[in-house]
């Protein structure tokens, strides 16, 4: 088949820059014909909360066959539609994550339908975890484009339905995040002693981590504030690291972290970190923490998963669907820092290690990316 991608694309960054690239790599693995339209702009600079939308991408990742979308030009819309339609597709791959690109994505959708290209709504978010203005509205108006749709866990399935109710059930697959495999091609997967040392974390100890945007949703405030609870019971034997860029107002990030007191103990990388570091940060690491205040799902446990990696994670939207409570990591309830911090030492305490890696082994088959792409492929083809 001759498949379209559109979503952004190197040099921005971030996880739907590695997913599309991913699902790239599988779908070109599988035989299919790929064009990828990638932005030309993403966000305004003056809206953008982080710190940079661009940098360096791993050599290895694909790179985009044209990047004209602007999410706020609806000349870029036409011909970012003219792109993909030059390439003669069977269908558009769409990733969908935020209202604000709704707008866009339906001037595409609905000039390549007019020419009878299919098109495929993969969906990370449905409902925004921060608050966006006409959201639903927007979202609507995008999705009434979709000829089909890959729903990437129950709990984006029955968004999708509670924002646009007239969807045809028979039109939605199901299909959850792929795990990532960050391993520089060429480079033996160095050992955890040699991913500490290459991070400047201790050799011994317990390693937790903490990794992607920094953003108020995520609720790394109550990782810090288990921060105490953690160096009580372990002393200097213990590092929490938190890893990645902050969003928004960084003041409320080191207010947490002075009121914790516990700067001994806590490693806080600021900034995005570059794809050939992210693996050892999770090869260093004994097990993830994710304490969510909401989450439809998260990458981040699939780039843990691909590991063996256990995860600690909350109990919020899509998250117990892959965190198996007792068997691949501990669930506990959002904004509970002494829920948290309790679940960390049961799982060190106990010494869950090696059993929960071995579960996570076995659970990561679930999420592969060959399974991904034939979800595509069918509902690029109009099979149920």
């Amino acid at each position: 088949m001759r498949i379209g991608l559109l979503g952004p694309a190197p040099p921005f960054h971030g996880g739907i820059v590695t997913w599309l690239a991913m699902l790239h790599r599988a779908l070109v693995a599988r035989g299919h014909e790929v064009h990828w339209a990638g932005f030309r702009r993403q966000y305004p600079d003056r809206l953008f909360p982080g710190r940079s939308q661009t940098g360096a991408t791993a050599a290895w990742m694909p790179s985009p066959d044209s990047c004209r979308f602007v999410p706020w030009d609806p000349v870029s819309w036409r011909r970012t539609a003219d792109d993909l339609l030059a390439f003669r597709p069977d269908a558009v791959v769409m990733k969908f994550w935020l209202p604000f690109f709704a707008p866009g994505y339906w001037g595409v959708a609905r000039r390549l339908r007019a020419r009878g290209v299919r098109v495929v709504y993969v969906l990370d978010n449905v409902v925004a975890h921060e608050r966006y203005p006409f959201a639903g509205p927007l979202s609507r108006l995008a999705l009434g484009q979709g000829d089909a749709f890959v729903a990437q866990s129950d709990q984006v399935r029955r968004d999708l339905f509670a924002t646009a109710p007239r969807t045809d059930p028979a039109l939605v697959a199901d299909c959850p995040h792929p795990v990532y495999d960050f391993g520089v091609p060429g480079r033996p997967r160095r050992s955890r002693a040699e991913a500490r040392a290459a991070l400047g974390l201790p050799a011994g100890g317990r390693v937790v981590l903490y990794f992607g945007f920094i953003k108020a949703y995520k609720g790394v405030v109550h990782l810090i504030a288990a921060l105490p609870r953690l160096r009580e019971r372990y002393g200097d034997g213990v590092r929490v690291a938190v890893v990645g860029d902050v969003y928004g107002d960084g003041e409320v990030y080191a207010a947490a972290r002075r009121a914790a007191d516990c700067e001994g103990i806590l490693v806080w990388r600021d900034g995005y970190a570059p794809d050939e570091e992210v693996e050892d940060w999770f090869l260093a690491a004994d097990v993830v923490a994710l304490p969510y205040v909401s989450a439809t799902q998260s990458g981040i446990v699939q780039i843990a998963y691909n590991y063996d990696l256990p995860v600690v994670a909350t109990s919020v939207g899509g998250l117990p669907e892959v965190v198996l409570d007792g068997e691949t990591g501990y669930l506990v309830p959002p904004s509970d820092p002494d829920a948290l911090a309790a679940a960390l030492i049961r799982y060190f305490d106990e010494d869950r290690a090696g059993a929960f890696s071995a579960a996570v082994a076995r659970e990561k088959a679930h999420y592969s990316w060959d399974r991904m792409a034939e979800t595509v492929e069918r509902a690029a083809a109009g099979r149920s």
